[in-house]
């Protein structure tokens, strides 16, 4: 079954605007209950200056907790032998990752998952990588939270933001700002590209209106025209069975029905959206082209 619109709320993230990146960073910290000497896991390479001190490292010992830290190579990628073997040798309660510069290490995947099967809690730190993470969708998925540091990226002298992944309330107040678009999208773009590979079969049947393959757009239904059926009747076998399909626009309104538009009219009578949604997965895609092709046969004109 994929309903009409998405119900499921995984992706959703909380957004808390602090004062700096460090001070979402103690709070985090703060709010996890970690004990004085609790060992967190760190990569060996971070900064101080006199002027600012280091924003990751401070609230780490100003909370009494203990660092212990894990080997990079020269090139800033992550030593998983090095990493594992931390990992066993302390009772560590926290990895930090570290993006540095925007940029995500290859082991990012590998990392986070060797923590959650020790039972770690993943901190991802993206002073730099708020917009790898927004807008690439690359980062800030797999940890328990994500630090920001909103001056590094845009032109604002201060801010910081901690961002709680896999939030269940949904009690934030704006559902733009709460849900996590990225991710989103790339889902909606997984299963269109499905569908586009499913109904290539299909094209004595079914014409797809747009290409979805490469581009940037996000679809929010997938439109395809019916050739030779009844669009209404296959609408309704479809609801019925369970997959919510929609046919935009199906009804002109009056100026373009009287107007002499007979591209328009012809397509409001063949068109039918398939589900592309979030809560959907490929394995959906193919349930519903194999219903669509039993419901095409069913009601060919």
């Amino acid at each position: 079954m994929i309903t009409k619109t998405p119900v499921v709320i995984e992706e959703k993230r909380s957004f808390e605007l602090h004062a700096n990146a460090r001070t979402a960073f103690t709070e985090y910290l703060k709010e996890c209950k970690y004990g004085a000497g609790d060992a967190i896991l760190m990569p060996a390479y971070i900064g101080w200056s006199a002027r600012e001190g280091s924003g990751v490292f401070d609230p780490i010992a100003g909370l009494g907790l203990k660092p212990d830290f894990y080997r990079l190579d020269g090139n800033l990628r992550i030593d998983l032998d090095h990493l594992t073997e931390r990992i066993e040798k302390t009772e560590a309660k926290a990895l930090v990752l570290i993006h540095y510069f925007g940029y995500v290490d290859p082991a990012y995947e590998a990392a986070a998952g060797l923590a959650r099967k020790a039972g770690l809690r993943v901190i991802e730190d993206e002073a730099h990588a708020m917009l790898s993470d927004l807008i690439g969708g690359a980062c800030g998925r797999l940890g328990d939270a994500c630090i920001y540091s909103l001056h590094k990226l845009l032109p604002v002298s201060s801010g910081g933001m901690l961002v709680r992944n896999r939030v269940v309330e949904d009690n934030y107040p704006a559902a733009f700002c709460s849900h996590d678009l990225a991710a989103i999208a790339a889902r909606r773009r997984r299963n269109a590209m499905a569908l586009a590979e499913l109904v290539r079969e299909m094209d004595d049947e079914v014409t797809p209106l747009f290409d979805c393959e490469g581009g940037s757009e996000v679809p929010q239904t997938y439109p395809v025209r019916l050739r030779r059926a009844n669009r209404d009747a296959v609408y309704h076998e479809m609801n019925e069975a369970g997959f919510g399909v929609v046919s935009l626009y199906h009804t002109m309104i009056e100026p373009i029905r009287e107007g002499g538009f007979g591209d328009a009219m012809n397509l409001s009578r063949q068109i039918l959206n398939l589900p592309v949604h979030q809560d959907a997965t490929p394995a959906d895609m193919t349930l519903l082209v194999g219903r669509l092709k039993e419901a095409l046969v069913r009601n060919r004109i």
